[in-house]
């Protein structure tokens, strides 16, 4: 029968986010069948690890779609594929950033700490004086023990009890709702040594951010930047599109180059695309770029570290990235049901990947004690020094080095503080 999906690319990773159209393309009408079914036909066709699928797998043998899709699954290679029924929000964030939560990301310190480590703009985080670096005491009046092993759960509503750098203690009351996540969370110029350092704090990889980086790269030439620290420490991905209009931003001078090349399954070679690196009139034109990074800089924030490095300098300043060198579709079914496989990866001008993540030039500890472009924030004080200095050799950390107890990962729960998907990835048009 005649079949038609729908569906978004996105690139991979674990914690969240990102963009992109959405479109009806004829690949062979299935929409109309049932959730399982529907699922078993998209993963036969479209899996990037399509061969590996179990050849016994009948889709009426299993309960729940969920069930079904994860025995399809190649596994532990596969860590990313999901489903999940949410009547159309991974589309609405993946695209414009539209979201419903508080609008705050929050992990543990190195004292083990609860502490918020990212608070968007335009969100209820925002709008009651949250900021980066406040300690979380408490959680609906249940004190967080260290490790912050007892949050409670919480879903539309929260009560946080915080402390600022200063020792002010003071409770919030947060009431969650509908609001759109900026890329661009904070964009400054830093004098450094006779040079003029633009430091651009970036979050989500949406489309709508395009804008908001011709915006700041606008800003920054009419400063008359001449350095660039990028920190992408916490930004799990989004769309190619918008890695690759960031790219083009801070080399223009490799226009018309690939930027990325997608590579799928043998039934899909059609759709490997390259993306190029872009002619822009607003570009930095840069020789070297400083990217900071953890564990959760994944996807397409990756493949801005991927597609730059055979052309510019890349210095990269914090621990490994999360490396999420794979990307997927999001089909969307008429049951609410978003499905999510990988179905592809991508290499850069040199051919090459990041399945194993981006080794950092300079290994160096997130301060979460310190707001972003505290100039003594550890891993921008580390890329300033290498500014000032010609390396990073004497550089004397500001945070603790790590210690095998510290878990930078960002603290996700069933209730979360922001109910940011499970992905986190970018969108290319599926042709």
């Amino acid at each position: 029968m005649k079949r038609r999906f729908r569906m978004l690319a996105w690139l991979l990773l674990v914690f969240a986010a990102a963009c992109q159209k959405k479109e009806n393309n004829p690949i062979t009408d299935v929409n109309s069948l049932p959730i399982k079914r529907y699922v078993y036909e998209v993963m036969k066709y479209i899996y990037f690890w399509d061969t590996k699928i179990p050849t016994n797998i009948n889709p009426d043998n299993f309960s729940t779609p969920e069930a079904l899709m994860d025995a399809m699954l190649y596994k532990p290679t596969d860590r990313w594929s999901y489903i999940v029924r949410d009547n159309g929000a991974t589309a609405a964030q993946l695209q414009t950033g539209s979201t419903q939560g508080f609008g705050f990301l929050w992990g543990l310190d190195r004292d083990q700490n609860l502490r918020l480590v990212l608070v968007h703009p335009n969100s209820p985080a925002e709008d009651v004086r949250l900021t980066r670096g406040m300690r979380v005491l408490s959680v609906n009046g249940t004190p967080i023990n260290a490790g912050a092993t007892n949050i409670p759960r919480f879903e539309n509503t929260v009560s946080l009890t915080v402390q600022d750098a200063s020792g002010a203690i003071r409770q919030v009351e947060l009431q969650a709702r509908n609001f759109n996540m900026r890329g661009v969370t904070l964009r400054e110029v830093k004098q450094v040594a006779g040079r003029k350092v633009g430091y651009l704090v970036f979050s989500i990889f949406t489309q709508s951010s395009v804008q908001e980086l011709d915006e700041a790269f606008n800003f920054f030439r009419s400063e008359g930047v001449n350095e660039l620290v990028l920190d992408i420490r916490y930004n799990g991905g989004g769309s190619p599109e918008t890695a690759q209009h960031l790219a083009s931003l801070i080399a223009p001078n490799a226009a018309g180059r690939r930027f990325l090349q997608y590579q799928h399954n043998n039934q899909n070679t059609q759709r490997n695309t390259e993306l190029n690196f872009k002619s822009v009139n607003n570009g930095l034109n840069l020789n070297r770029v400083f990217i900071l990074t953890t564990s959760n800089t994944a996807s397409a924030s990756e493949l801005v570290i991927n597609g730059l490095r055979p052309f510019v300098n890349v210095q990269t300043i914090g621990s490994t990235t999360n490396g999420k060198y794979v990307g997927g579709y999001v089909f969307t079914h008429r049951e609410g049901y978003s499905v999510v496989p990988i179905s592809f990866q991508s290499i850069n001008a040199n051919g090459d990947t990041f399945a194993n993540g981006f080794e950092p030039s300079f290994r160096a500890t997130d301060d979460r004690t310190r707001p972003f472009g505290d100039l003594n924030e550890n891993l921008l004080a580390a890329a300033l020094h290498f500014i000032a200095n010609g390396s990073f050799g004497g550089y004397v950390q500001t945070a603790r080095v790590e210690s095998d107890n510290f878990n930078e990962t960002l603290l996700y729960t069933e209730d979360q503080a922001i109910r940011r998907l499970p992905i986190t990835g970018g969108f290319k048009q599926l042709q």
